[in-house]
């Protein structure tokens, strides 16, 4: 990763200036944006260049279902590494039904790009506030997720997941979908002000990755503004090495996966390949308490919890 060039996500003396106003308001009032202002009082960012040799291979295996999306990101990358510019990528949407591993893959993608990390559920976010701030005349106003990101960020470009896009509230005035009608076009990103700090914050070089169950549930001027890839079941073949992959993040991010095997069963593979990546990972850590309360190191086929139809899935690792 290259982190060289510079981008100011603020301008200095708007800052400074609503520094002076805030001088003659009260200290819960100052309390309130001092975290944030500090943090902007150095408006300038590094702004991400990703090499063009980066391997996407491990990625690949262990998100087979994402190949399609994982080429788009790759593609992207090799092309502005050869212009020698830093990254950026048009906002994208992960359709598909729950348990598919979406917000995992765009956390592990992250990871491997090197860039800070940042998520929101629109599933929990009440009211477009809790995003672009709410007005400080309030008694409980405050600065809201995307200014503190980009406040909080080393980079210009972090990559922010709007997860469960399609299950932000309903409310019309106050709904927090509202926020990204703008912020997803580069142009009026580049002037979002949170109601808050009063004052303009670049964030149009933020990477957006949405994730979302129901298509028919987010607006389509928000679709219309991000590239759509719908996410499927991989197929048993593909299931495989995913199942491993699965097997292997278990046992090096449980505290009991030292316990384990290095390897899975055979036939406790082939008994989970036609479950989604997330019921996988919940059969495999089932699987390893009961081989463990039994003083076994391997998953067998009766540790497995019975193989029903998942419903009203959510989530993943």
């Amino acid at each position: 990763m290259h982190k060289d060039l510079i981008y100011p996500i603020a301008n200095f003396n708007s800052v400074k200036k609503r520094v002076e106003e805030l001088r003659h308001r009260s200290e819960d009032v100052k309390s309130r944006l001092a975290v944030t202002l500090k943090k902007l009082w150095n408006c300038e960012r590094s702004l991400v260049s990703v090499p063009a040799d980066l391997d996407f291979s491990a990625l690949r295996l262990r998100f087979p279902q994402f190949n399609e999306v994982t080429d788009f990101y790759e593609n992207t990358i090799i092309s502005l590494a050869q212009l020698n510019l830093p990254l950026e990528a048009p906002p994208v949407l992960l359709q598909g039904d729950p348990g598919l591993g979406k917000t995992f893959y765009a956390s592990e993608l992250a990871k491997l790009i090197n860039l800070p990390f940042f998520e929101i559920s629109l599933a929990t976010a009440s009211s477009s506030f809790a995003l672009s701030g709410s007005n400080i005349q309030w008694s409980e106003g405050s600065t809201g997720f995307i200014s503190e990101t980009l406040a909080s960020s080393e980079f210009a470009n972090p990559m922010i997941l709007i997860d469960e896009v399609d299950k932000a509230s309903s409310s019309t005035k106050y709904n927090p979908i509202n926020v990204f009608y703008g912020l997803l076009e580069p142009h009026s990103a580049k002037r979002f002000k949170d109601e808050a700090l009063e004052i303009e914050l670049d964030a149009s070089k933020i990477i957006w990755i949405a994730t979302g169950n129901y298509i028919y549930d987010i607006p389509a001027p928000i679709q219309s503004r991000m590239r759509i890839f719908n996410i499927k079941q991989p197929d048993p073949d593909a299931m495989l090495p995913l199942i491993e992959s699965i097997y292997t993040h278990v046992m090096n991010n449980k505290s009991y996966g030292q316990l384990l095997d290095s390897e899975l069963d055979n036939e406790v593979m082939h008994q989970l390949v036609n479950q989604s990546p997330r019921a996988v990972r919940l059969a495999i850590e089932e699987g390893a308490f009961k081989a463990i309360r039994h003083q076994r190191s391997k998953i067998i086929s009766s540790d497995l919890p019975s193989n029903k139809k998942e419903k009203n899935r959510v989530g993943f690792i």
